[in-house]
């Protein structure tokens, strides 16, 4: 009789009423992901897509774990779950970096090299221009005919 007493004094407590609603609606909203990751061809995704998903499916279930720990009364952070998760995060990070690094841009070494040589200046190229600016400015002297002499 004690705990119905207890339950009903449970009901009326609207915050926690709340709260345990929102968690199932939160447990149903995972359930419904992890089904939608684990029905898909795995065989049929890239490697990158492949990646995403291990990660997605591991952190996920590691997260899991952790929130049963909890709610176990168990202290997550002395158990190895604390170090499963990091090293899945660190695998995260590797994989972003991967991923980033694939579609970073790329530079053309020969024409960055044709936009240095053009750019700096050497006496070899003064003395360059100046012989070739001479001849065009040279006076052509004609003769009697109008054919340029020598």
């Amino acid at each position: 009789m004690a705990t119905l007493d207890l339950d009903e004094e449970l009901l009326k407590d609207e915050e926690l009423v709340t709260n345990i609603k929102n968690l199932d609606n939160s447990i149903v909203d995972i359930e419904t992901l992890l089904e939608s990751r684990m029905s898909i061809n795995y065989t049929a995704l890239s490697v990158e897509d492949k990646i995403k998903h291990d990660l997605l499916i591991a952190f996920t279930l590691n997260s899991l774990y952790w929130v049963y720990l909890r709610l176990g009364g168990t202290d997550p952070t002395t158990h190895n779950i604390k170090r499963e998760l990091d090293r899945i995060k660190s695998t995260m990070d590797m994989a972003k970096g991967a991923m980033a690094k694939k579609n970073m841009l790329r530079v053309d070494k020969k024409a960055a090299e044709r936009f240095i040589d053009h750019a700096l200046w050497t006496p070899e190229d003064k003395k360059r221009r100046s012989h070739n600016m001479e001849k065009p400015n040279k006076k052509i002297k004609f003769d009697e005919n109008g054919d340029p002499s020598k």
